[in-house]
């Protein structure tokens, strides 16, 4: 019933048994706990853990670190690309629309390699814009 509501909402699931697996699965996101009940609910979920009082940390902290790394990297990705690009386009003019490259296909494969991998992992590493103390005690940051 949430999900075809108009708005489209995301929605998780939080299960500790065989009972709850098909509601695991129709989420959007499902969160499976080791159970007395058994491991079913773990092992359809999206993410598995072993206490319910992990709850908390795996909504607030990872979901707000997840959702401001992933805009800032999609972002990232747009603006890599696009510099790839217009070098490209700039140098069409330059050679009068011939089919030279401008790039070596080594030195293509090395920019896409550096510059999609190392920037995301160091930036994924280090980078937290609110503490992580903050962001578990204050849970109105995540709008």
């Amino acid at each position: 019933m949430v999900k075809k509501s108009k708005d489209e909402p995301m929605t998780a699931a939080i299960g500790d048994g065989a009972n709850d697996v098909s509601m695991i699965q129709e989420a959007n996101i499902g969160l499976g706990i080791f159970g007395k009940e058994g491991r079913n609910a773990a092992r359809s979920a999206d993410f598995a853990f072993s206490k319910f009082k992990c709850v908390r940390r795996i909504l607030l902290v990872h979901g707000f670190l997840y959702y401001t790394r992933g805009a800032n990297l999609v972002q990232y990705f747009f603006y890599k690309n696009l510099t790839f690009a217009i070098c490209q386009f700039y140098f069409s003019f330059y050679s009068a629309f011939s089919i030279s490259p401008v790039y070596d296909t080594s030195i293509m494969t090395l920019y896409n390699v550096v510059y999609t991998s190392c920037p995301a992992l160091i930036y994924g590493l280090f980078e937290q814009t609110v503490n992580i103390r903050i962001i578990d005690k204050s849970p109105y940051l995540y709008q």
